[in-house]
């Protein structure tokens, strides 16, 4: 597994630690939360970060400013990635790429359990294709030389967890999978898909997906209207979908993006492990689609997010002071304070926007015209992982059942390595 893959699969993970009190994978748990920090306060340029802004986006990483950000500096300035000065931080010029790798770093030297290189492993095994805890098991054993029994208690623990999704296929063995799965391959495992399908919802579900890269990023409810809601939960619930989640004080809207139209440069999970160009995406579409506002002169989308990725700054507005609370809190935008009650804003993370311009050019929402930014007034982000995981947790017993069947048909539909 390369350094940028295995970064990617810590911060995923230490997502899921952040949701549980368990201590049982603490190197994990520690360089992703390194990463995570290093991310919300890096840019492509080096910059000055002053105490109160770190620990601010350290909360918003959930990550306690007193318990854990100490250390995390310690470790970030021990691989000089940051120097300390008195009430501040210098953050070298880092991309989000570099971040993955760091992250890695962080945990290959840290003193740490062969079962954390396991679940690792066995992550990125799952989102190849399906595998039996069976299969997950053996694998842990021979490659990591642990006990059988020890092997099933690190499957087991990690399920719990959340790290693999595990679907009961009979009463002695499970599928191991991922949400994941779609970001590599899709046309091999969509067409597996395809063949367990119905024909009617065969045809609905092609449709669907020529509309979506058509369009590179829906609202939920044309996408669920048009398969049917059992339909689309059953293939959400697997990763087929990706399904965002922006709110405001007025309420929360679902976006869809296939996951593999983040996995632009490369057939791998790294893309957009922290959900950045995501996150962002899913604003614009937003103001775009749903916003009731929109201010200042016209000018198409793509112009606008060129003019960002160059290094320049949109604005002075009001409306910017509002719109972008979640990507600031990601520290994938700056804000800035101008004239008048005005803002203007840049964007930290050029990769970033070049990922998302990739996905929104990809479809025609490049012919929408609008004033200045979108209006979005986006204070909320909800991750299509976490999204995923819920809609699994809600599903009825009928859609999990037809969820297993499909992970079955992917497994052995000749896709396994």
């Amino acid at each position: 597994m390369d350094k940028k893959t295995k970064g990617a699969w810590i911060l995923h993970h230490t997502q899921k630690l952040q949701t549980t009190t368990s201590q049982d994978f603490d190197a994990i748990a520690f360089a992703g939360k390194c990463g995570s920090l290093l991310s919300a306060i890096s840019a492509a340029n080096q910059a000055q970060i002053p105490r109160a802004r770190l620990d601010a986006l350290a909360r918003a990483n959930n990550i306690s400013p007193k318990t854990e950000v100490p250390a995390i500096l310690d470790e970030l300035a021990r691989q000089k990635l940051i120097d300390r000065g008195a009430g501040a931080v210098e953050v070298l010029g880092i991309t989000t790429s570099s971040v993955l790798e760091h992250t890695s770093t962080i945990f290959d030297e840290a003193e740490h359990e062969k079962y954390e290189d396991a679940v690792l492993d066995v992550s990125d095994a799952a989102s190849e294709s399906p595998l039996t805890d069976k299969q997950a098991i053996t694998k842990i054993s021979d490659e990591f030389q642990l006990p059988l029994a020890n092997a099933a208690s690190v499957v087991q623990l990690a399920s719990g967890i959340g790290f693999f999704d595990s679907e009961p296929v009979s009463d002695r063995e499970s599928l191991l999978f991922n949400g994941n799965l779609f970001r590599r391959d899709e046309a091999k495992k969509i067409n597996a898909v395809l063949a367990s399908l119905k024909p009617g919802e065969a045809t609905k579900l092609r449709e669907v997906n020529e509309r979506l890269q058509a369009a590179g990023c829906l609202p939920l409810k044309p996408v669920a209207d048009a398969l049917s809601q059992p339909l689309f939960e059953k293939l959400h619930s697997i990763g087929l979908f990706d399904v965002s989640v922006v709110g405001n004080e007025a309420g929360k809207n679902w976006f869809v993006t296939r996951p593999a139209a983040f996995s632009k440069f490369s057939n791998s999970i790294a893309d957009d492990a922290l959900d950045l160009a995501k996150a962002l995406v899913a604003s614009l579409t937003y103001g775009m689609t749903v916003s009731s506002y929109y201010r200042g002169r016209i000018q198409v989308i793509d112009a606008l997010m060129r003019k960002l990725i160059a290094g320049g700054s949109v604005g002075p507005a009001t409306a910017i002071g509002n719109d972008y609370q979640a990507l600031e809190l990601k520290g994938v935008v700056q804000v800035s304070p101008s004239t008048g009650g005005m803002f203007t804003m840049r964007l930290l993370k050029p990769d970033v926007g070049r990922l998302a311009l990739a996905v929104i050019q990809e479809g025609n929402i490049t012919a929408e015209t609008v004033a200045q930014l979108p209006g979005a007034k986006v204070t909320e982000y909800v991750s299509p992982e976490r999204t995923r995981e819920l809609r699994r947790r809600e599903s009825a017993p009928a859609v999990k059942v037809s969820a297993r069947n499909l992970l079955n048909e992917i497994r052995t539909g000749g896709l396994a390595r």
